[in-house]
């Protein structure tokens, strides 16, 4: 959701693509203005809703050349892994960490398919992080353990 600037781009990535080049060139008011937060809240602006891609597409390649998951992903289909059994928690880069659980539920969606994995499969599971991202899994692996009820 957003602006009307922004309708052409419903459903494209507005980072890490050729179309977020082509958009910040383009009219980069616009697309400044849907990649802020409010400066308030740290969450979406009024009248703005960005999210994060999902699935391996989401983080594979980075403007399409440079790759960040991509290689990996082939490595790991080729030793039998498919998304079957395994996923990529892509989340919103911009969002504070508990900004992140209270409007995604990123946390508590991790931890459901942490948990389904291993229901389904009676095997350990294995989270792999990169950048940000470790500090991510840091911050939900004290979340997890801790006590909501306080």
């Amino acid at each position: 959701g957003g602006e009307e600037c922004a309708q052409k781009h419903f459903r494209t990535r507005l980072w890490g693509s050729l179309s977020m080049a082509q958009t910040f060139f383009s009219d980069r008011e616009c697309w400044q203005r849907h990649l802020s937060l409010d400066p308030f809240t740290g969450s979406d602006p009024p009248g703005v809703r960005v999210r994060a891609s999902q699935g391996f597409e989401a983080a594979d390649y980075f403007m399409s050349t440079y790759w960040v998951w991509g290689k990996l992903i082939e490595n790991l289909a080729d030793v039998g892994y498919d998304g079957s059994n395994m996923v990529m928690m892509s989340y919103d880069w911009r969002l504070s960490f508990p900004i992140l659980e209270e409007r995604d539920g990123y946390l508590t969606r991790l931890r459901y398919a942490i948990e389904a994995y291993y229901e389904t499969t009676g095997e350990k599971t294995i989270i792999m992080s990169h950048s940000m991202g470790s500090s991510l899994v840091f911050y939900f692996l004290r979340w997890v353990t801790t006590d909501k009820k306080h």
